[in-house]
């Protein structure tokens, strides 16, 4: 699948461990292959933890999405977790593993530059908390930034409407601190329509679909196709010589 999505013109692959089952070395799997297909894979961890965040690091993932973030504290904890010295304390591991591109280590300072330089750490804000402490969690080592509109909505009782005032709202507070900041913003958009307007007020990713909507679009749309074909391949059924009608299936 990840091949597929690379030959299909993706510059992204989003892989979600919050909401689905796929264990760490299915994740290792799936990120060797989006390098090998020249595509680059986000990883979002369910939440942050050592044994996540050091793991999958470990394991070759350059870019990470924090969900369900509220307070600075814990953006400052993932930042020691995830960088070297000297943005952070991450735990040393250059064995030559995917965690350091495979390369022989023969400068462990240069190496972990290489890591710290390698390295995208994004955030999603997605809760209430979070919008309000916003200008203490996009802090320096943050390099991305995009609101979650459905957890976000539901937080501010209003679940279903990420169009509510209030989601907008915190959606322009990120895109501004972003902005002001140079740190990336980036946006979830399910409307394919939308995405050219997204693109103009600033969003530099754009999260969009996912395997299993990608490929109820293509059957329905195949179906309606089909359908539409056969409908007027039998209502433009002529009457054959002898008065037998054609048959159309």
């Amino acid at each position: 699948m990840v091949y597929a999505m690379a030959a299909a013109g993706a510059d992204t692959v989003f892989i979600d461990q919050e909401h689905n089952l796929h264990n760490t070395e299915t994740v290792f799997e799936l990120v060797a292959h989006a390098h090998a297909a020249g595509i680059s894979p986000l990883v979002r961890p369910p939440q942050i933890d050592y044994a996540w965040i050091t793991r999958l690091l470990d394991g070759g993932c350059q870019s990470l999405l924090i969900p369900h973030v509220r307070h600075p504290s814990e953006v400052e904890h993932l930042i020691d977790l995830a960088f070297y010295h000297p943005r952070g304390r991450r735990g040393v591991a250059l064995v030559g593993g995917a965690g350091v591109n495979y390369q022989e280590v023969t400068s462990a300072t240069d190496v972990m530059r290489w890591a710290n330089d390698n390295l995208l750490v994004g955030l999603i804000i997605e809760t209430p908390e979070a919008v309000e402490a916003l200008d203490e969690l996009l802090l320096p080592g943050i390099g991305l930034a995009l609101v979650g509109h459905g957890d976000l909505a539901q937080l501010y009782g209003v679940p279903g409407d990420p169009r509510h005032h209030l989601v907008l709202e915190a959606q322009e507070r990120v895109r501004a601190l972003c902005a002001e900041r140079g740190i990336a913003y980036g946006v979830f958009q399910p409307s394919p329509h939308l995405i050219a307007s997204e693109v103009e007020l600033g969003a530099q990713l754009i999260v969009h679909g996912g395997v299993f909507s990608f490929i109820r679009k293509s059957v329905k749309d195949f179906r309606k196709t089909v359908e539409g074909a056969l409908t007027a391949d039998s209502t433009s059924a002529m009457v054959q010589p002898g008065g037998r009608p054609s048959v159309h299936r």
